[in-house]
């Protein structure tokens, strides 16, 4: 596995946090300062506390350092679905707002999203710096040129991929340990360690980044 394995959590956008990982007087435009002090990557979930366009990731990236690193997750809706061979208009735009910050796309199929291939493909020939991981789909039915998505508690196998992205929400040490060794074993590209606990996920980061530094992850 290429490294450094990136580590974060799901989001970073969270009230609850506040007095637990953030000063309890920290403003909530200053928190992904706070943790971009404390954690080095950050997957950017499509819902109403991380909405994405084009002017909020230019803040973010002025809010964050060059070696910090976002993982965006987009909503499969953005992608054409019209059948011609372009990525959406969307989309592209953040990939040139992340401003080289970008470690990689995550786009989710669902029974009433099904993924455009094709738009997929094109997005992925347009920004080929730019990994393009896909959820959702069996990993041996998709395209060797797509990253992977894998949730090890529902031990879904891994497979090498260009790059792959870890879903956990258990944070407990010999977990994290075994998520780490695995990934190092198994992938030859880059990947990532997201934590989803909605309560513990920067504690469960920390202690991850921990165990991979130990590691030479």
């Amino acid at each position: 596995m290429r490294t450094p394995l990136q580590i974060g959590t799901h989001g970073w956008n969270y009230p609850a946090w506040q007095g637990a990982f953030y000063d309890p007087d920290l403003p909530p435009e200053w928190r992904l300062s706070w943790y971009a002090n404390h954690l080095r990557a950050v997957l950017v979930p499509p819902d109403a506390a991380h909405r994405m366009d084009a002017a909020r990731v230019q803040g973010w990236i002025e809010d964050t350092d060059p070696a910090f690193r976002f993982i965006a997750q987009i909503d499969a809706t953005h992608l054409n679905q019209t059948g011609e061979d372009v990525p959406s208009s969307a989309v592209s735009p953040l990939v040139t707002a992340f401003a080289g910050q970008l470690d990689a796309l995550v786009f989710c199929a669902s029974a009433g999203t099904p993924l455009d291939w094709a738009a997929l493909e094109a997005l992925c020939s347009g920004n080929p710096m730019v990994p393009i991981c896909v959820s959702g789909i069996a990993s041996d039915t998709q395209s060797a040129e797509f990253g992977h998505c894998w949730y090890p508690e529902e031990t879904t196998s891994l497979r090498d991929a260009p790059y792959t992205i870890a879903f956990c929400a258990d944070g407990t040490l010999p977990t994290l340990q075994r998520i780490i060794q695995t990934m190092q074993q198994t992938l030859t590209g880059s990947g990532a360690l997201i934590l989803t606990d909605p309560q513990r996920a920067y504690d469960h980061a920390r202690e991850a980044r921990m165990i991979a530094d130990l590691l030479g992850a």
